[in-house]
C-alpha cells in the first residue's frame, strides 16, 4: 500500500532546525496509536547513525499493521493497526523504499509501543535486515548501467588500469 497517510506510522527525521525527532502525523510525538513510544532516544540515535552511513536518507518510517510478513522481506502492509512491525526509509529526493517486515509482537498495543525500537535495533544490529531496508531503494548509478548495451562491448577491456571481463548470465537464481 503506497498511499498510507502519515498519521498511521511513526516518522523519524530532522526538523527544520536540524534536530532529530519522532513524529506522527507531522507532529512531534511520544505516543503512537495511544501507546507510549518505547526508547525514543535510542530510535533517534539509530536514525543519526543511518544518516552517517547513507547521507541521502531523509526519514525512517515505522508502522504497526495487521499484515504479516517474512523477516527482512519487502511487502505491502495494510495501515490497519496490528501486532506486526514494518519499516522503510525515504530519501531526500522523495524516493520511498519498500516497506520491510521486521517481526510480530504479542499484541497490537505492544507493537505500537515497541515497533520503532525493534526496527531501529534490527537496522543497527542485523546486517540482513539492514540490507533489506537499504536495498529496496533504487540506485541511480546502477540505473545508468542498465541503459548500456553490453552485447556491443568486447568481452574484455581495460578501464582506468583495471581489466574488466564481461560474462553473460546464463541462468538467474531467485529465492
Amino acid at each position: 500500500m503506497s498511499n498510507i497517510p502519515n498519521t498511521e506510522y511513526i516518522t523519524v527525521k530532522r526538523d527544520e532546525k536540524g534536530r532529530v525527532g519522532v513524529f506522527v502525523g507531522g507532529k512531534r510525538a511520544t505516543k503512537y496509536r495511544n501507546e507510549d513510544i518505547y526508547d525514543v532516544e535510542y530510535v533517534k540515535s539509530v536514525f543519526k547513525w543511518m544518516q552517517q552511513q547513507h547521507s541521502n536518507i531523509a526519514e525512517f518510517q515505522i508502522m504497526s499493521s495487521i499484515t504479516e510478513g517474512e523477516y527482512a522481506v519487502a511487502g505491502n502492509p495494510s495501515a490497519e493497526h496490528g501486532p506486526n512491525a514494518w519499516c522503510r526509509i525515504v530519501l531526500k529526493d522523495g524516493t520511498k523504499a519498500a516497506w520491510v517486515f521486521n517481526g510480530s509482537s504479542s499484541s497490537a498495543a505492544d507493537c505500537a509501543s515497541d515497533c520503532a525500537a525493534n526496527c531501529a535495533f534490527a537496522v543497527r544490529g542485523g546486517s540482513a535486515f539492514r540490507a533489506a531496508v537499504f536495498g529496496t531503494v533504487r540506485n541511480p548509478e546502477l540505473e545508468k548501467l542498465q541503459k548500456i548495451d553490453f552485447s556491443k562491448l568486447p568481452n574484455q577491456f581495460e578501464v582506468n588500469g583495471y581489466n574488466v571481463v564481461l560474462e553473460k548470465v546464463k541462468e538467474r537464481q531467485y529465492k
